[in-house]
């Protein structure tokens, strides 16, 4: 039966003409009938054969036996086996994989590591700790040398007013004297004229010392100068060269030695201005300069890297500026602050306390880290023109820690080529090492690599204690 969509129809092979319904049992044939010859049996009358049970002869038709029918295939129940074993069979040979692609990585890629602990001592610092430092051009090897900085900051706060008042203020400007005169340091006395090309002179308030030049470079100072009238007219813009008259006489001099101001002058007035009480006018004034003492502490956290400063040692002098007038009847008032800063070299800072507290920081190079608690206070006042040019003398209140710096280069060096039996020895001869981790792959390897560029030292940041 063949089956199409849709409908159902039979279809049954017709069977050929010439086959007759054919009886599957043989005809039976009684066992006197005589053989066929050539001559034709004697004609006998029709007879039916007798169909009996004694009659019937065994057929010697063979018996078809039916085939045994093929197995059936195997089920999934069967199958399920064979796939985990092919997934065993590919996981073992990724494993496989990855397991060579490590050992090549270690036999063509082989790393030597070497981690390195430094030596640390913690150093207490109290105020009967005593120090001295020596300006930079003296000092002598292993001592504590600084030089200075100087730094002008200007402030003001608006007060109210009460009354009106005459005044008469002379204007007043910071200048930078340059001396490219001499080596040696220029003296210029209190009231030492500075005049402006158009005429206008300002004056020193005190003596001051300009640094001799340094090859090409000349030396300079920093000062605030006053103008030599009353008046509004001295508030001139910044002048790029300032004479000095007193000078004239020495003509080399008078024209190597001179100055320039980078800021406009103020505070020069004459006339009548809004009156500030004297009480809110020192209330303002106190306000301001606390403000301005904060500027040491930036000042000492800007100094170049490998230097040293402490804000406890800053020079601070205040000057009080004229006041201004503020639209709707207030007064500004103005203070400067001109901020001398020693500032020191941090290696030869830390080399000087560690060999006063170590023994075994000779010839090693330290560096020195402080808590958030130090503090410095000069036991001798310097006024601000003798900060650089003498002996300063000062105290450490706080802690700190040494940490012995480590030559990786140097390590690496020493290490190259030798056995790693000899790991030990050749550590105990750095006293910079407090302990050391070397790690060499692959691992049936026994000897540091022959160039020290394939040992990597890597060296371990201290924690710190504070």
């Amino acid at each position: 039966m063949v089956y199409c969509p849709g409908r159902r129809r039979s279809y049954t092979p017709s069977k050929p003409s010439h086959m007759a319904a054919r009886n599957y049992m043989q005809d039976i044939v009684p066992e006197d009938e005589p053989a066929l010859s050539g001559a034709e049996p004697e004609a006998e009358p029709h007879m039916t054969p007798e169909r009996s049970i004694r009659n019937i002869q065994p057929s010697t038709r063979q018996r078809m036996s039916r085939a045994t029918p093929a197995r059936p295939p195997l089920t999934n129940e069967y199958s399920t086996p064979r796939k985990r074993g092919r997934w065993g069979m590919w996981v073992a040979a990724i494993v496989a994989l990855v397991v060579l692609i490590g050992a090549g990585i270690l036999v063509f890629f082989p790393s030597t590591t070497i981690n390195v602990s430094p030596h640390t001592q913690i150093v207490p610092f109290d105020a009967a700790t005593l120090f001295t430092a020596y300006p930079a051009a003296s000092a002598a090897a292993g001592s504590i040398s600084y030089t200075v900085v100087s730094q002008s900051y200007d402030d003001s706060a608006v007060v109210s007013a009460s009354g009106v008042e005459e005044a008469q203020e002379k204007a007043t400007g910071t200048i930078t004297i340059y001396n490219a005169y001499s080596d040696a340091p220029v003296r210029l006395i209190k009231n030492t004229r500075f005049q402006s090309p158009n005429g206008l002179v300002f004056r020193i308030p005190a003596s001051v010392d300009v640094p001799g030049r340094k090859g090409g470079t000349p030396g300079t100072i920093q000062v605030t100068v006053f103008a030599d009238q009353t008046g509004e007219s001295y508030n001139i813009a910044p002048v790029d060269r300032f004479t000095l008259p007193g000078l004239k006489s020495t003509p080399d001099m008078y024209e190597k030695v001179y100055a320039r101001s980078t800021a406009a002058f103020t505070g020069g007035f004459s006339g009548n201005r809004p009156a500030v009480p004297p009480a809110t006018l020192e209330a303002a004034r106190s306000e301001i300069r606390g403000r301005l003492h904060e500027k040491a502490k930036e000042l000492a956290q800007a100094v170049p890297e490998g230097s040293l400063a402490f804000p406890g040692l800053a020079n601070i002098t205040f000057e009080t500026l004229p006041p201004t007038s503020e639209s709707g009847g207030g007064v500004r008032v103005h203070e400067r602050a001109t901020i001398t800063l020693p500032i020191f070299p941090e290696a030869v800072f830390a080399q000087v306390i560690a060999q006063a507290v170590s023994a075994s920081a000779e010839g090693q190079s330290i560096s020195l880290h402080f808590a958030d608690n130090i503090s410095a206070q000069a036991t001798s006042t310097l006024a601000q023109q003798e900060m650089g040019e003498k002996p300063l003398n000062f105290n450490l209140s706080g802690s700190g820690q040494l940490v012995w710096n480590v030559d990786a280069n140097a390590l690496s060096e020493a290490l190259a080529g030798r056995e790693e039996s000899a790991f030990e020895t050749i550590i105990q001869g750095f006293p910079a090492v407090e302990e050391a981790r070397a790690r060499i792959t692959p691992f049936w390897k026994h000897a540091f690599p022959s160039d020290p560029a394939k040992i990597t030292v890597t060296v371990e940041e201290p924690a710190r204690p504070f």
